[in-house]
């Protein structure tokens, strides 16, 4: 037995090394580079800005007023309004560098939550730590800190199972607690595919419990999905504007393509083991996926999570049905079964690119990996320690490594496979002569998990010094400023149109550093930044009517939004643009003379169909100049007049305006309409109607009037209502438990 001072110093040793480890992986951050690639830039640095504004201001920021023309904040999860960790880091760190420190407390969670998890599931304490490095600090979780939103939702994965397993084996107030909080924390953090798969392991974790009934594992499945739907409720001020949003974006429509989009191809699925296998990969938008650069796992961790699922004990059988399940569906539109469930099976059917799903496959691989060691730490106490054994193991390595390479261009693999085809037997080959040394500390089951571990903290290491390590910025070039604000009126009543996708394919050599230029070029969202509103926006979900409204490109569309400057990193759109300036790399920044104003009024309205009204919004006689075409109201036909319309007030939830209607007309406003907006006319309450496809319309009659407009959404009310019920409940019934126990 282990003497504690001895298990002391081994605990400090692996902690230190863990430390180490995750500076080595994370270098860059300590010379003064931040994360900054794909979606960090393009979403998460303006969207931190606005979230950081609107906590400065005290309002909770619900609306988005600068994307699209205004649409919901808070109800696209990604934005992390009710994340409290992500409060912490934008108050702390500036919208810019808290993304990476998020990145760095989530990785660190991740490895503690599984590390806690593989404890509790009785593992040793060194393959509990290998465990959580595997997947805290694996190459895939490093490159998918550019969707930060999947690493904080995955790094509660840990604690999620904990408390799920404590439920199946201690039913009681106190795991089915912390299951829902978890669970919450899960969902603020935004990533609802992150959630699914995480409460779809819960259930399995349940159902395999082991040394139960038929009937106490349905209780015990009762008691984990019934801790979901009060982690559900407790994050119901965040899943009923999702719901609402959802509902009026493109995602409900039976022609949406995204669904399958960016699904894992089978060499993929061997990339993760195996280096490079995947390379070079095909389109942009092809069959192979390009939302995680890397899948690479380690060569060590999958093969010891494949011991563990063979030899490991019953207790972790959950995680390697859960890992099939979670590999099945990553697969999307490579695998039959799993396509037509993402096609055709609510919630799979409300998410897109089933790459996401391989994060589960990564933690269920991790916590199996665990068990692997331990696994062949038991094996050892049969084996009897060899040099010739060693020594055979050793030639077969090297020889292994020598023929692999031409084996995999024999087989047809992909030409980058041959690269990283002696990877594989290399660290296989030394945890055999770890385990086959002839040393006798080494045949003892303790030196030898030690042993295993410093290779797996080998193979992580090494494998982000072999491969690309994710993109890296220095500060100063992300702060770099707008230089072409001079340019626009002070202060700004128009509204921009800007070059939103920029080059997407990181395969592509690009001219100069696009994420150093992004906020030059306003490109994709960093407007938001800026504080100008734009017609376009990047990001998930898209509202109703994008495709052919606010991404058409059409000159119509333009002029009756309000564009009045149009920032491009080529030549003008349009000939008839006013050039105000150029800069060294080529981006033109050129003014409209036809713009409409954002608010305006007309004598005439008819009421259409979807389809006559875009008809009309794209007729370049622009009909809609003097004549509102609606989805809903009244018609009307009057004299044309000369009316005005004065802004007086807007904020990001409020807009109110001083009309001056010659006659009967109608007010339109070049904002988006979506539910939750209201209108009163004088104070009194009046009909918002859709009016030209997307924008809005109010009915105004003669004189002089002041008409105000205010975002509050039912979907927000009812939600906060529900979370405020939850938590309190939930808190009164830990108060509760906790006299009990004092009693």
């Amino acid at each position: 037995m282990t003497a504690p001072r001895t298990r002391g110093r081994a605990g400090l040793v692996t902690v230190v090394g863990l430390l180490a480890l995750l500076a080595f992986v994370y270098w860059p951050v300590f010379t003064g580079h931040l994360l900054a690639g794909r979606d960090l830039f393009r979403i998460f640095f303006p969207d931190s800005a606005f979230l950081l504004e609107s906590l400065c201001a005290g309002e909770v920021p619900l609306w988005n007023p600068y994307l699209r023309l205004g649409q919901p904040f808070a109800a696209t999860l990604y934005s992390q309004v009710y994340y409290p960790p992500r409060w912490i880091a934008v108050l702390f760190g500036g919208p810019i560098a808290s993304m990476t420190l998020m990145q760095l407390f989530h990785v660190v969670l991740a490895a503690v939550g599984v590390s806690l998890l593989c404890r509790r599931l009785r593992a040793s304490w060194i393959a509990a730590a290998i465990a959580g490095a595997a997947f805290g600090l694996s190459a895939m979780m490093t490159r998918l800190g550019l969707q930060q939103n999947l690493v904080d939702a995955a790094a509660w994965s840990g604690f999620i199972l904990s408390a799920a397993y404590d439920a199946t084996r201690r039913p009681g107030r106190g795991p089915l607690a912390r299951l829902a909080v978890y669970g919450a924390l899960s969902l603020f953090a935004g990533s609802p595919e992150t959630t699914l798969w995480q409460g779809m392991l819960a259930v399995l974790v349940a159902a395999f419990a082991p040394r139960q009934e038929k009937r106490a594992r349905v209780r015990s499945v009762a008691r984990v999905a019934g801790g979901f739907a009060l982690a559900a409720v407790l994050a119901a001020v965040a899943l009923l504007p999702t719901a609402e949003f959802a509902r009026n974006s493109l995602r409900l429509d039976d022609a949406w393509k995204w669904r399958l989009v960016w699904s894992v191809s089978w060499p993929q699925v061997l990339s993760a083991l195996w280096p490079f296998a995947d390379w070079p990969r095909g389109s942009y938008w092809g069959d192979d996926q390009w939302f995680i650069l890397s899948l690479f796992l380690g060569t060590l961790p999958c093969a010891l999570a494949i011991l563990g699922a063979v030899r490991g004990p019953r207790r972790v059988r959950a995680f390697t049905v859960g890992a099939l399940l979670l590999l099945a569906l990553s697969l999307g539109r490579h695998f039959a079964p799993s396509a037509w469930v993402l096609l055709h099976v609510p919630p799979f059917s409300l998410f897109r690119y089933p790459v996401k799903y391989f994060v589960g496959v990564a933690f269920c691989v991790a916590v199996l990996s665990a068990f692997g060691v331990d696994a062949l730490g038991r094996l050892t106490r049969r084996l009897r320690p060899s040099r010739l054994r060693a020594a055979v193991a050793l030639t077969s390595m090297v020889g292994a490594m020598a023929v692999i390479g031409p084996m995999a261009r024999l087989l047809g693999m992909r030409a980058s496979a041959d690269a990283g085809a002696p990877w594989v037997p290399l660290w296989l080959g030394l945890v055999v002569l770890v385990v086959l040394w002839p040393r006798g500390a080494f045949t003892r089951p303790r030196r030898v998990r030690q042993g295993i571990a410093l290779l797996v903290g080998l193979e992580i290491a090494a494998s982000h010094a072999v491969l690309e390590r994710p993109k890296y910025t220095p500060l100063q070039a992300l702060l770099r400023p707008f230089s072409l604000r001079v340019f626009l009126p002070q202060p700004y009543a128009g509204r921009i149109s800007v070059d939103i996708q920029g080059p997407e394919d990181p395969s592509r050599v690009g001219k100069g550093n696009t994420i150093e230029r992004s906020r030059e070029q306003l490109m994709p969202n960093r407007f938001v930044e800026e504080r100008l509103p734009a017609l376009e926006g990047f990001g998930a979900p898209e509202p109703r009517y994008t495709d052919v409204f606010h991404d058409a490109g059409l000159r119509t569309v333009f002029d009756l939004t309000g564009v009045t400057h149009y920032l491009r990193h080529g030549p003008p759109p349009f000939d008839d643009l006013e050039l105000l300036n150029t800069a060294e790399d080529g981006t033109t920044l050129s003014r409209s003379r036809t713009a409409m104003p954002r608010a305006f009024l007309v004598q005439r309205a008819r009421v259409v169909t979807d389809e006559q009204a875009l008809a009309a919004v794209e007729d370049a006689s622009q009909p809609f100049r003097h004549t509102v075409f609606l989805a809903t109201g009244e018609p009307l036909e009057r004299p044309a007049c000369t009316g005005s319309v004065e802004w007086v007030r807007q904020g990001a939830r409020h807009l109110e305006l001083k009309v001056d209607a010659c006659d009967d007309s109608y007010l339109v406003v070049s904002d988006s309409h979506y539910p939750g907006w209201t209108a009163t006319v004088d104070g009194q309450d009046a009909p918002i109607h859709r009016a030209d496809l997307a924008l809005r319309a109010v009915r105004i009659p003669r004189g002089v009037h002041t008409v105000h407009f205010d975002y509050r959404p039912l979907s927000f009310r009812l939600g906060l209502a529900l979370s405020v019920l939850g938590w309190l409940g939930l808190i009164s019934w830990a108060a509760r438990r906790g006299k009990s126990s004092s009693r």
